[in-house]
């Protein structure tokens, strides 16, 4: 299939929702705005008359957060009606799937427990199909553990999942953990150890329940691809098991976004994003392909 063209996917499929997207999204900011003024009023009623000194500071807090997540529903659906069309619109002209939410997450599951096994977990914007002949799905990934004040990011970023060339064993890659690397991630795994790549051996541990395999598989090709990968991205796990690869990026960044709807900013701008943002995502795929297919 021949790459597709920005304009005219913009003028043919996306054009009936780009020609009304300023209108409604100043609607969504005029809401916004006539809530949140509301809702100050009520704020400011409750430091006024609520006499405990402590609590109305605590109710004014609360009714101001209150107010502005319903404030912020109009803008979040206008968003949402422009990106999910326009995702779907940019992933099917490449011949390519998109699902926004409610998707099986392929290859989490054995990530879990490298990952912390965190107690919360969001995934979003999948998109998948073959690329140079191999299937493939890459999604968004929201992980965290704890509650309240103790709550904290544990992972966020792409998970990529590949069909790749089938193994005996189980590998794994994951960043040093210090002292815990003596401790094995999984059951029947042994530690790996690369003593002629420093480079490689201070910022990632290699376990097995195939050592010999898994000297292999992580050669110095695919120990150079690791190590400048990891120089753009804080975390990074991968996972080869059967004919699965499985890549976890971790990345302060938020791919697959239209922007702020209180923004004025031009519709095409918007789906350029998302066209940019698909576009890394594949070169990320094809990264993982060819380092490990």
């Amino acid at each position: 299939m021949p790459p597709p063209d920005f304009d005219q996917l913009c003028d043919g499929p996306l054009a009936p929702m780009l020609e009304g997207l300023e209108v409604r999204r100043r609607a969504a900011v005029a809401r916004f705005a006539w809530i949140m003024a509301g809702i100050a009023v009520v704020a400011v009623a409750a430091l006024v008359f609520i006499p405990d000194l402590a609590f109305k500071f605590f109710a004014a807090g609360a009714i101001l957060f209150a107010g502005w997540l319903a404030a912020s529903r109009p803008l979040e659906a206008t968003a949402r009606a422009l990106k999910e069309p326009a995702a779907a619109a940019i992933s099917q002209a490449r011949g390519l799937t998109y699902q926004a939410t409610g998707f099986p997450a392929d290859g989490y599951e054995p990530l879990h427990p490298l990952l912390g096994r965190p107690s919360g977990r969001t995934f979003r914007d999948r998109i998948a199909g073959t690329q140079q002949g191999t299937p493939f799905a890459v999604y968004h990934a929201a992980l965290v553990t704890g509650s309240g004040k103790s709550r904290r990011d544990v992972f966020k970023g792409l998970i990529l999942a590949l069909t790749g060339r089938p193994v005996q064993g189980e590998t794994v890659v994951v960043p040093d953990r210090g002292l815990f690397n003596l401790f094995s991630p999984g059951a029947g795994m042994a530690r790996v150890r690369f003593e002629d790549d420093p480079a490689f051996e201070h910022q990632f541990e290699v376990y097995s329940t195939q050592p010999d395999e898994a000297r292999a598989l992580v050669n110095p090709v695919v120990r150079q691809a690791l190590t400048a990968w990891r120089s753009n991205h804080p975390q990074l796990f991968v996972r080869l098991a059967a004919d699965q690869v499985t890549v976890a990026m971790a990345d302060d960044g938020d791919p697959f976004d239209v922007g702020s709807m209180l923004k004025a900013i031009p519709g095409r701008e918007r789906v350029r994003g998302l066209w940019d943002d698909l576009e890394r995502a594949l070169g990320q795929v094809d990264q993982v392909r060819s380092t490990f297919g």
